[in-house]
C-alpha cells in the first residue's frame, strides 16, 4: 500500500528549524571585490548569525567570524537588551541574534562587527583577531563607523560618544543630557518605523565633522497601554504620536571634532516645508538634506556648505497627495546628484544639477531603487514589462537609453558593486526557491550585458533545490504551482496570483489572503510562501490580489485610496473574486478573507462592506480608527484629523460594524506597540454592544509581528479551525 502524502500543518510549518533552510543575508562586496560576504545560521542554530565570506579567486566559503567568538551566540540575551536596542530590533523587524550586523570600511577592506550590544573591529579578513572596540560594562546601539574607518560613532544611554579604533581609551562624549525623552544620534520612532531611516548618526566624507540627531519625545503625549505576557500585565507610558497631534522635535547637529564644539544647524518645525527629518546624504563639501512638510505633499532637497555655514535649496517637488520616500539620493562624480521621482507618475531616474537644474534620463517603465552609479551609468532595479517582476537596468545619464541586465523571469534582488562591474543576484521564480549568484557586467556592440552563467565572473553562491534531503521534500509532492492573470478596474491593471487547492477534484472554498494597504506589493512572480502552501495542502484556494493603493506602480495607481482608506481597496477585491468563476474547483458561495495590520483592517472592511461575497474572515492585529495610528503613516494617506474629519469617520471600521453579519475571528497581541492592543478592545466593545456575535484570541507578550514559534502553531491552528467551521 502507497504511504499517503502529509499536508502542511501549521505545526510543520513553524517549528525550528522550520521547513526552508535560512537564506543567507546581508550579501556584500569588499571594496577590492574578491570578497563577498554575508551572514548565516547552522541547521542547528538557524537565528544566531556568524559572518562567512565567498572567496571568487579561491572560490571557497569561509567562516570569518563566530557569534560564539563574540559571546553573542544564545537567544536567551535578549533579556538583557537595552530599550534603545529593543526599540531598534522592532523597528528593522529584526529577529536574529549573534552578529546581527556589520560593515566594510575603508579602502583596504577592514570589518566593523556588532553583536550583543558592542562593536568589533577585524583589520583584515585574514587576520583571526577581532578587537573589540566598545566598554564591555555596558550595551551599545546605533553603530556608525567613519568612511575611513578609522573613527566609529554609537550610543550608549541615550549619549552619543565616538573614538578614534586605533587608539584605545579615546572616547569623546558629544552629548550629555539624555533623559527618558532625550535622545542622540538615533532615529525617532517615526524615522524609523515610518520613513525607514535607521541612522541618526553619519560622518562628513572628510571626517571632521560627526552630523547627528537629537530627539526629544516631550511634546508628544504621554499615552497609557496595557502590556499583558504571561506572568502579568503591566502599564506601559508610551509617547505615541497619534495621528494630527503633536510630533518628537528634531534637530540637527554638528560636531567638530577638531574644536570639540556643537551647533544646532535644522530644527524641525520651523518652516512649512520642514517637519520631517527623511535622509541626510554627506558630499564632498557638506551634507544633503531631504525634508517634508507635515502632510508630505512637498519634498525639497537642500545643501549644506561646511565652509560658510549656509544652505542652498537644491530641489522641491510637490504633490496634490503624498511624496513617497526612497533611499536614491547620491552623489554623481562631481557635484550633481542623482535622485528619482514621481512627478511624471512612474517612478523615474532624474540628475540634479548644482548648475544646469534637472535632466530626467530614460529608463524602464517603473524604478523601485537606485544601487548606485559611475561616470556614465545608473544601476537601478525596476521593471519594464511587468511590475510583478523585478530586474536590474544600466540607465545613461546623458539620457540616451537604458537596457535590462537581467532576464530570467522572475524576481531578481541585487546588490551592485560601486567600484567594479559586479553584481550580486538573489533570483526567486515559481519554479525556484533561491538562487543567489555573483555576476560580471561586460560590454559588447550593444551595449552592457549581463555575463553569461558559464563565463568567468559567474558563480553560483548559494542554490536552494528540493531535493530529497530537503526538509521540505516529503510536501513537494503537494506542492502548488500558481498562476498569474490580471484583471482590469477603472482603467487600471490589477494583479493577482491564484494558488489552487492541493487535490481540486470537486468544490473547495477559497481565502483571500490579503494586505492591500500602501508601501506593499503582495503579487510577485515569486516562489510564494509555505503558509500559502499550507492553505492550499488543507483543501483551499488561495487568492492574492494587488488593488490600487499599492506600491511598485507609480503615483496615479496608489493616489486613488488618498482620503479614501477602506473603499477602492475593499471594491478591487470582491473585483478580484471574478477569477474564480472560470475555476471549476472553486465554490463561489465559500470565499473567506484573511490579513495581517492592514490586510486585519481589509478582512473587516470587507466583510462589512461586501458582506456577501465574503462567508467568514479573520482580521489579526487591525487598525480600528486611523486617529489611533500614527501620525506620519496616517496623515500621508488621510490628512490631518481636524480638516479631514468626514474621511477619517468613513475610513474607520467601527461605524461599518453594523453591517456585519458574517463570522469573525478578531485576533490581536497583547503587547502590540504598533497597532495598539486598544483598536482591538475597540471593536470588541462596539461589537458587544451591537449583540453582534464575534470569536476572539489574543497572545500574551505577543507584539505586532508574532514571530514566536507557539504563537505562530497556535495562531494558525485556529485559524485554520475556523475555517473548517465556517467554510
Amino acid at each position: 500500500m502507497q504511504e499517503s502524502i502529509p499536508a502542511l500543518t501549521p505545526t510543520d510549518l513553524f517549528t525550528p528549524p522550520g521547513l526552508r533552510p535560512s537564506l543567507p543575508s546581508q550579501y556584500k562586496f569588499s571594496p577590492c571585490g574578491r570578497y563577498v560576504s554575508y551572514l548565516r545560521g547552522s541547521e542547528t542554530a538557524p537565528t544566531t548569525l556568524d559572518l562567512w565570506c565567498f572567496d571568487r579567486q579561491q572560490k571557497v566559503h569561509t567562516p570569518i567570524a563566530m557569534a560564539l567568538q563574540l559571546d553573542a551566540q544564545a537567544d536567551e540575551n535578549v533579556t538583557e537588551l537595552s530599550d534603545a536596542e529593543r526599540a531598534e530590533r522592532e523597528r528593522k523587524r529584526q529577529f536574529t541574534f549573534g552578529i546581527t550586523d556589520y560593515q566594510w570600511v575603508g579602502e583596504l577592506g577592514s570589518l566593523a562587527l556588532y553583536a550583543d550590544g558592542q562593536a568589533y573591529i577585524k583589520q583584515d579578513i585574514g587576520d583571526e583577531a577581532i578587537i573589540q572596540i566598545t566598554p564591555s560594562e555596558n550595551r551599545h546601539s546605533g553603530f556608525n563607523p567613519s568612511p575611513s574607518g578609522g573613527l566609529i560613532s554609537y550610543v550608549r544611554g541615550g549619549n552619543l560618544f565616538y573614538q578614534d579604533i586605533q587608539k584605545a581609551g579615546s572616547e569623546v562624549q558629544v552629548s550629555h543630557d539624555a533623559d527618558e525623552c532625550i535622545s542622540y544620534g538615533l532615529p525617532d520612532f517615526l524615522a524609523a518605523e515610518e520613513m525607514h531611516r535607521f541612522a541618526g548618526a553619519w560622518w562628513s566624507e572628510c571626517e571632521r565633522y560627526l552630523i547627528y540627531c537629537r530627539n526629544d519625545d516631550a511634546p508628544v503625549r504621554v499615552s497609557h497601554r496595557m502590556e499583558i505576557d504571561g506572568n502579568g500585565s503591566r502599564t506601559i507610558a508610551q509617547r505615541y504620536p497619534y495621528a494630527g497631534e503633536a510630533n518628537p522635535d528634531v534637530s540637527l547637529h554638528l560636531h567638530d571634532t577638531q574644536s570639540g564644539h556643537s551647533r544646532k544647524i535644522w530644527q524641525s518645525g520651523l518652516a512649512t516645508h520642514d517637519a520631517y527629518l527623511a535622509r541626510v546624504l554627506p558630499i564632498a563639501d557638506g551634507f544633503c538634506l531631504l525634508t517634508q512638510d507635515r502632510l508630505q505633499q512637498t519634498l525639497v532637497l537642500s545643501a549644506y556648505d561646511f565652509t560658510t555655514g549656509n544652505w542652498q535649496e537644491l530641489y522641491r517637488e510637490t504633490s496634490a497627495t503624498w511624496i513617497n520616500l526612497t533611499d536614491d539620493l547620491q552623489q554623481l562624480p562631481g557635484a550633481d546628484l542623482l535622485f528619482s521621482s514621481e512627478d511624471q507618475g512612474q517612478r523615474q531616474a532624474i540628475v540634479i544639477g548644482r548648475k544646469d537644474g534637472i535632466r530626467r534620463l530614460q529608463g524602464p517603465s517603473h524604478i523601485n531603487q537606485i544601487h548606485c552609479s559611475d561616470e556614465n551609468f545608473a544601476y537601478v532595479s525596476g521593471w519594464d514589462a511587468s511590475p510583478i517582476d523585478n530586474h536590474l537596468f544600466w540607465v545613461a545619464l546623458d539620457g540616451s537609453g537604458y537596457g535590462q541586465l537581467t532576464h530570467e523571469d522572475g524576481v531578481h534582488e541585487v546588490i551592485v558593486h560601486k567600484g567594479q562591474k559586479l553584481f550580486i543576484d538573489r533570483l526567486c521564480s515559481p519554479n525556484l526557491p533561491a538562487r543567489i549568484s555573483v555576476n560580471a557586467l561586460s560590454v559588447d556592440v550593444d551595449g552592457f550585458i549581463a555575463a553569461p552563467s558559464d563565463q568567468p565572473g559567474h558563480h553560483i553562491l548559494y542554490e536552494e533545490l528540493i531535493s530529497e534531503d530537503h526538509r521540505y521534500a516529503r510536501f513537494a509532492a503537494n506542492h502548488v504551482t500558481p498562476h498569474f492573470g490580471v484583471i482590469e478596474a477603472d482603467g487600471h491593471a490589477l494583479h493577482y496570483r491564484l494558488t489552487p487547492p492541493a487535490a481540486p477534484q470537486g468544490k473547495h472554498p477559497t481565502i483571500v489572503y490579503v494586505y492591500g494597504g500602501p508601501g506593499a506589493q503582495k503579487v510577485r512572480r515569486d516562489w510564494g510562501t509555505l503558509l500559502v502552501q499550507m492553505f492550499a495542502q488543507q483543501g483551499y484556494g488561495v487568492l492574492e490580489l494587488d488593488n490600487r493603493g499599492s506600491t511598485n506602480r507609480g503615483r496615479l495607481f496608489e493616489a486613488g485610496l488618498y482620503k479614501r482608506m477602506g473603499s477602492i481597496e475593499v471594491d478591487d477585491q470582491v473585483l478580484g473574486l471574478s477569477v474564480l468563476t472560470h475555476e471549476p474547483w472553486a465554490d463561489l458561495d465559500r470565499v473567506g478573507v484573511f490579513g495581517h495590520s492592514y490586510g486585519g483592517y481589509m478582512s473587516l472592511m470587507c466583510l462589512c462592506q461586501a458582506g456577501k461575497h465574503f462567508k467568514a474572515g479573520v482580521a489579526v492585529a487591525p487598525v480600528a480608527d486611523w486617529q489611533l495610528y500614527d501620525s506620519h503613516y496616517t496623515e500621508r494617506f488621510m490628512g490631518l484629523p481636524g480638516k479631514d474629519a468626514e474621511a477619517y469617520a468613513a475610513s474607520s471600521v467601527i461605524p461599518h460594524l453594523p453591517k456585519l453579519e458574517r463570522p469573525l475571528l478578531l485576533m490581536h497581541g497583547m503587547a502590540d506597540d504598533n497597532v495598539l492592543f486598544t483598536h482591538s478592545t475597540m471593536l470588541m466593545s462596539e461589537l458587544q454592544q451591537l449583540g453582534k456575535p464575534f470569536e476572539l484570541m489574543t497572545y500574551p507578550g505577543a507584539k505586532h509581528s508574532m514571530q514566536e514559534t507557539h504563537v505562530s502553531i497556535h495562531r494558525f491552528d485556529t485559524i485554520l479551525g475556523f475555517f473548517n467551521r465556517t467554510l
